[in-house]
């Protein structure tokens, strides 16, 4: 009997911070393993690892489904998918709105805020149950869970599911029949959902671990916020189908045939006040570049600089590249212009480029230099060349404003960047919810800083009076090994920038 195919439409990667134990790589590799039609990677209120899940997608084959799980204060948990490009640009905006209201790692959004989500985005609800409540409190419930659905089926109507995810609780075929009578209550469809953490099940301990770092208590303390048992991940699909009725596992295919969304189709656009009226970017770049070129050499340039200037122009012409090189410009140029001017300087491959010397981004004379253009920009990479600028520290906060102020905080932002799991921070947060003291945790951090292997592990821990072989040892070990790389928050970059033509919550939300 042939196996029915499977689309898993709500699992969380690593970039759900202290939640999902599993990277994107992973979870797909799983997935086409496992022979899944499509993967939905619903992070908490946030896409900060979708683009590691599209590459993901790419390199296994499975669709990628990008989605978001949000908890709204006023309602029920959710899965939010996009159904195309529409659905992405409204769950950017909708991240933005509940990430703005916040300080940072939080979130908070409204009922209100999801009935604004338009057509391209569906909703599934995931009613949250509680085993051996008193039969008072469980009625409670039901009430309750009535009045999410006739608000689920008022607001979206045939874009909305219940989610079932059963995890082998204490009864499961009572659940499916009591969603069932639900459903049917509301008009609402059932589907197949897994609430995945991990991609296979021996990444529980590691996601305990992550729990309690969350909670900043121990994994004994932690106690029943901890999952009961480790079926949150990615599992095989003749084991659902004894787990789920056929309908709902069909189900999980209608809704990722309606998720075309891809990140090829997103399109970004610089802004339209760095051309001046009468030019196109090809013609103001070559204006301000020449007449730059006349500034540098006063008393005229020779033919080997022309062809140069010529060469580099028709290649980022090639890549419509000019608008990058036109706001690198804007900014230096305005930062020259203040009294006093704000020192700055071109530095790194831009040095290898006579129109960065011409614009005044950099100051390496093309007529001394041997300029390896291809190391700054060629037809291989096809992405915009780098080009770093240093600004005086005390006046980098003038440089910022300008930028906000030019294009506006709704078309700019500072990037973020990521910060990952190194060797001491690993050690030292899953040190703490093992329950070890300062301390050891002090003396583990210099046993790692001398290993170079796991022999030399060894040998460092028990000079420092640990036994490797010690169940609270061998297991931080393994949890080490596996959160290192892993990502643990969101920072702020300390200079990058994202300017748009268009208001930047249609490409990427904003904290």
């Amino acid at each position: 009997m042939k196996m029915p195919l499977y689309a898993e439409l709500h699992c969380l990667s690593n970039f759900s911070f202290q939640r999902g134990a599993s990277s994107a790589d992973e979870l797909f590799e799983r997935a086409a393993a496992l022979g899944y039609a499509a993967l939905a990677i619903t992070d908490e209120c946030s896409f900060a690892g979708s683009v590691r899940a599209w590459e993901a997608s790419k390199a296994t084959g499975i669709a990628l489904i990008v989605g978001t799980e949000v908890r709204l204060a006023d309602g029920p948990k959710l899965v939010l998918l996009a159904a195309d490009q529409n659905g992405y640009s409204e769950l950017c905006r909708l991240i933005t709105i509940g990430r703005r209201r916040c300080a940072k790692g939080e979130y908070r959004l409204l009922c209100s805020d999801v009935e604004a989500l338009g057509p391209s985005v569906l909703v599934l609800w995931v009613p949250q149950f509680s085993a051996g409540l008193p039969k008072a409190q469980q009625k409670r419930n039901d009430n309750n869970d009535d009045v999410h659905a006739e608000w689920l089926a008022t607001h979206f109507g045939e874009r909305a599911w219940i989610a079932v995810e059963l995890h082998h609780g204490p009864d499961d075929a009572a659940v499916i029949t009591r969603l069932r009578a639900l459903g049917e209550r509301h008009a609402l469809p059932l589907v197949a959902a897994g609430d995945v953490h991990m991609h296979v099940r021996r990444r529980r301990a590691l996601q305990d671990a992550l729990t309690a770092i969350g909670l900043n208590c121990t994994i004994a303390e932690a106690g029943r916020r901890l999952f009961p048992n480790g079926e949150r991940h990615l599992r095989r699909v003749d084991a659902l189908a004894v787990l789920y009725p056929p309908d709902l596992i069909a189900e999980t295919l209608r809704i990722a045939a309606r998720c075309t969304f891809t990140f090829d189709g997103l399109n970004y656009q610089y802004p339209h006040e760095l051309v001046p009226q009468g030019h196109t970017q090809t013609t103001y770049l070559r204006e301000l570049t020449f007449a730059g070129a006349d500034k540098r050499w006063p008393l005229g340039f020779d033919e080997a600089i022309r062809v140069q200037l010529e060469k580099e122009l028709a290649l980022i012409a090639s890549f419509k590249f000019e608008q990058f090189f036109l706001t690198v410009h804007d900014i230096v140029a305005w930062a020259r212009d203040q009294t006093p001017p704000i020192l700055c300087q071109g530095r790194g491959s831009s040095a290898n480029s006579a129109v960065c010397y011409c614009l005044g981004i950099t100051a390496v004379d093309p007529a001394h230099g041997n300029l390896l253009f291809e190391r700054f920009l060629s037809k291989e990479r096809k992405e915009p060349p780098d080009i770093d600028v240093d600004f005086e520290h005390e006046r980098r906060e003038e440089v910022i404003q300008y930028v906000f102020n030019k294009y506006g905080r709704e078309r700019a932002a500072l990037a973020a960047s990521v910060i990952r799991y190194r060797r001491k921070s690993a050690v030292r947060d899953i040190a703490r919810v093992l329950d070890l003291a300062d301390d050891q945790i002090d003396q583990l951090n210099r046993a790692y800083a001398l290993a170079h292997d796991e022999a030399t592990l060894g040998v460092a821990l028990r000079e420092r009076g640990f036994d490797p072989a010690s169940r609270v040892i061998r297991q931080l070990v393994a949890l080490v090994k596996e959160l290192r790389g892993f990502p643990r928050h969101l920072s702020q970059h300390v200079g990058g920038f994202v300017i748009s033509e268009h208001p930047l919550h249609h490409l990427v939300p904003i904290e």
